[in-house]
């Protein structure tokens, strides 16, 4: 019986096969780490803060590389905050009121200027920047009257201060940011920007390195250990699939394809076979497609592997995936593991063959995760699916940015600065408490986690969700975006039904009914109808079962066009 490796299709033409660290998902994610904050943090929330959960697959990208930009990030922002904090605490100080009123005058005044440099050029930002200045100005000199006594205001002294030594530190806090945004953008240009990207190094990685080092060895393993009630985190949103049982009975005249000779017993019933067989069966038949199928028909970026998934609160007694309860899952297993439960899937651990294929620098990634098991007389087919939707539009902005910088975009850059130094400053204080809590803690809520997963025999050790999903968008950006996902979904359905098709008459097996099933599925797959795209799912026949897995194929939400 043949090995079961895990499979790569032309490793060397394959985005995923090549290399995640140099994929465009990677270099945008990356990107959204110094520009999204939000994501950033979540993403280090979700991998770094709990080094006992397992670590979700890297679908299309690196995630240790993406992880160490977004603690690079972090350092960065750090920074920022402490010499907010330092500016900011200096003229609260010196006038509480001029500096809350200034603060908010920025603010009101780049929001309510034009800001479309697009449209304006760079008069818009520029007029944003004039009118809160003249405001603040205004109201220095009206405080400043009241805090020599030349008018009376019924303020308190302390509220009133000293405005007039409390606009250095102003003007000085208003510099860190305008310095932070401009950094930024130095940043992007020089080392994110298409042909310029390369993986950082872990020359920083700091008390993570043992973590970063682990979440590399987990994206290259085979195992995937979930959190929740869907097995495919890391792989994106669900979408229709289809699911039966056929009875195994011996095929009847005028059922074989043309040429083929039924492989039947003594007996005359059907040629027995494992489930493994049919497994390598459907391998060696994606992997011919991947490689030399029609040109209508071929997906050289097609990646084919071996999976097994487990559920995060179900490891216990399986020391397979959890051979100390005090370390994260066991997440790289070997072809003998891997083949012993894709022969007999019972328990918490379940095999699938996954063909994945990513298509828009691995933007768009197409799942089939496959699953085959015999009961009795009784084949069980599943066919599960997911779609990967691109990152945020927003991330691309790294790819709309030159190497010099246009006074529109100057100007606007310093507008920018205006309208995020109140609550930027005002944020400071609490992000740098919570990361100095976050580091005086680290120890101790790792000590803490070891002894509620020794304790708790329920504990969850599953991926709750991949740094990838979180940079998901709410939509496709390109019309053609949709029409890959769904034509690379189609195109591996087909073959995969073909093949079982040919396995099962090869060894003599009735298919008549398969064959009804399989014109339905393929007749009610994807629908383009217009603006919408439409997945469905049916089984008919005796016995059929079809289950609904997710949502349809989205169409366009909220998406841009690729000539925006």
């Amino acid at each position: 019986m043949s090995a079961m490796p895990q499979q790569s299709v032309a490793p060397e033409q394959g985005t995923l096969g090549r290399s995640r660290a140099v994929s465009e998902a990677t270099r945008y994610l990356s990107a959204a780490a110094y520009t999204d904050e939000a994501f950033a943090e979540r993403a280090l929330a979700a991998v770094l803060d709990d080094d006992l959960r397992a670590v979700a697959p890297s679908v299309g990208f690196d995630a240790a590389s993406v992880l160490r930009q977004c603690l690079r990030a972090r350092r960065r922002r750090r920074r920022r905050d402490a010499w907010l904090l330092i500016a900011g605490g200096a003229a609260v100080v010196l006038s509480p009121l001029w500096t809350l009123l200034a603060g908010a005058a920025m603010m009101l005044g780049t929001r309510l200027a034009p800001f479309r440099p697009t449209r304006y050029g760079p008069l818009g930002p520029l007029a944003a920047l004039v009118s809160t200045a003249l405001i603040s100005v205004l109201l220095l000199v009206q405080l400043q009257g009241a805090a020599t006594g030349d008018g009376e205001t019924g303020l308190p002294g302390w509220l009133v201060g000293r405005p007039v030594l409390a606009l250095p530190f102003g003007v000085a806090g208003y510099v860190v940011v305008v310095a932070h945004l401009w950094g930024t953008r130095r940043l992007l240009v020089g080392r994110l920007r298409r042909g310029r990207f390369r993986a950082p190094d872990a020359s920083h990685d700091g008390r993570y390195a043992a973590r970063l080092a682990a979440v590399e060895e987990a994206q290259r393993g085979n195992v995937t250990v979930y959190s929740g009630y869907v097995p495919f985190v890391g792989h994106g949103t669900p979408v229709a699939g289809w699911s039966f049982a056929l009875p195994l009975v011996p095929a009847g005249h005028g059922t074989l394809l043309s040429g083929a000779a039924p492989r039947t017993g003594t007996s005359g019933q059907p040629a027995p076979f494992a489930v493994l067989d049919l497994i390598d069966h459907v391998r060696s038949r994606l992997a011919a497609v991947g490689l030399d199928g029609p040109d209508s028909d071929r997906l050289p970026e097609l990646v084919l592997e071996d999976r097994i998934f487990v559920g995060g609160r179900l490891l216990t007694d399986d020391a397979r995936v959890l051979p100390d309860r005090e370390r994260m899952p066991r997440q790289c297993w070997t072809d003998d593991e891997v083949r012993q439960v894709a022969g007999r899937p019972q328990g918490a651990a379940r095999h699938y063959l996954c063909a994945l294929v990513p298509s828009w620098g691995a933007e768009v990634v197409a799942g089939t995760f496959l699953h085959f098991s015999t009961d009795g007389r009784v084949l069980y087919l599943e066919c599960a699916r997911t779609l990967l939707e691109p990152p945020r539009w927003a991330y691309h902005d790294v790819d709309r940015l030159t190497e010099w910088v246009p006074a529109s975009q100057g100007a606007q850059l310093l507008a920018t600065g205006a309208e995020m130094l109140l609550r930027t400053a005002a944020g400071a204080p609490l992000r740098l408490i919570a990361d100095a809590t976050r580091v005086l803690r680290y120890d101790r809520r790792r000590a803490r986690a070891r002894r509620l997963a020794r304790e708790d025999l329920g504990h969850d050790y599953g991926a709750r969700v991949g740094v990838r999903e979180l940079a998901t968008g709410s939509g496709y950006h390109n019309y053609f975006q949709v029409l890959d996902a769904a034509k690379h979904l189609k195109v591996v359905e087909r073959h995969v039904l073909a093949a079982i098709v040919d396995f099962l008459d090869e060894r003599g097996v009735d298919t008549a009914e398969f064959r009804s099933r399989q014109t339905m599925i393929l007749n009610q797959g994807v629908i383009q109808t217009g603006g919408l795209s439409v997945v469905g799912n049916q089984a008919v026949g005796a016995g059929a079962h079809a289950e609904q897995r997710g949502e349809p194929v989205p169409a366009p939400r909220g998406g841009r066009s690729g000539a925006e």
